[in-house]
């Protein structure tokens, strides 16, 4: 596949993700999150599943067994990531979930490839500095909104916290997905295979949180079509798409694309009228994806010289 294949499947991706991340804010505040969850990975892992069976099952099992730590370390940094970003979407403003869920993504890629990928080119001290730039920034921006200066300040201190804890729980698993994912294709997975088994752990853990909670898995009519919408357009289709542009691209490449993700988010966040436009959030948004594309365009100038 074609590096500009990968980059229109990106954006593609950052477009439908942007409203799926607005769509799930809304949602969730009449919808537990365990159950969105539940339903979204239960029907990916089905689906996937089916076509890794129907095109070979013997090859999807030798696969499994030859990579199982890898396999393990997708499924946790699925948890991570989207648990985080479901639970995140509930309590925070969604620009600063989008934000900082794709924003630490590069800094965190230069910190972590040269312990995971040996591939990768060294560190320079440029990189360095804006990387822990960027992290103090998103610091800076989840203080903000813990203070309720954002435009989504209804919530109590508690439901801030673990919104801010999820969204970083999403952002680490973000960049491990994107690695791991990256991993696997080098190991000669197939797309549906890698979505056949990635959120097992995710359907486990929500099922049984649902079973020994008071949560039914019920959905009354009126949810059953919002519901479908965000299983197919929301989920299915995004998942697909994101994994045909690691497998395309580089990992800080994919990074990097994903800023258009908060854009994109910034501009659907408005449609809901629970959310107030926040300056503070704004400029946070905008200082922090400058200084990702500084970091982007030293990281591929350095590529190329290599």
């Amino acid at each position: 596949m074609s590096s500009h294949s990968g980059v229109i499947y990106g954006v593609i991706f950052c477009l439908i993700s942007a409203a799926f991340d607005v769509f799930v804010a809304y949602l969730t505040q009449s919808i537990n999150s365990a159950i969105v969850i539940f339903y979204c990975f239960i029907s990916s892992t089905l689906l996937f599943m089916t076509i890794s069976i129907f095109k070979g099952v013997d090859q999807l099992i030798s696969k499994v067994r030859k990579n199982t730590l890898l396999v393990l370390i997708v499924n946790v940094s699925i948890l991570l990531n989207w648990g985080g970003l479901i639970i995140a979407l509930r309590f925070l403003e969604p620009a600063i979930v989008g934000v900082a869920s794709v924003a630490c993504g590069p800094a965190i890629t230069i910190l972590l490839s040269s312990f995971i990928d040996k591939d990768e080119a060294k560190t320079e001290k440029l990189e360095i500095i804006i990387s822990w730039l960027v992290l103090i920034g998103v610091g800076v921006m989840l203080v903000n909104s813990f203070l309720g200066n954002s435009g989504f300040s209804s919530t109590s201190i508690q439901d801030r916290i673990i919104g801010i804890v999820s969204v970083i729980f999403g952002a680490i698993g973000t960049v491990l997905y994107t690695i791991f994912s990256k991993k696997l294709f080098k190991e000669k997975w197939q797309t549906y295979e890698i979505l056949s088994v990635r959120s097992i752990l995710m359907v486990v853990l929500s099922f049984f949180y649902v079973a020994i909670s008071d949560v039914s898995l019920r959905l009354d009519i009126e949810v059953i079509l919002p519901m479908s919408v965000l299983v197919i357009v929301g989920h299915l289709l995004p998942i697909y798409l994101v994994l045909k542009t690691i497998n395309a691209i580089t990992p800080l490449h994919v990074s990097l694309l994903f800023l258009l993700l908060p854009v994109f988010t910034t501009l659907f966040q408005y449609l809901d009228s629970r959310i107030a436009f926040s300056v503070e959030s704004l400029i946070s948004a905008s200082v922090i994806v400058s200084l990702l594309i500084i970091l982007g365009v030293s990281k591929i100038k350095k590529t190329n010289r290599v």
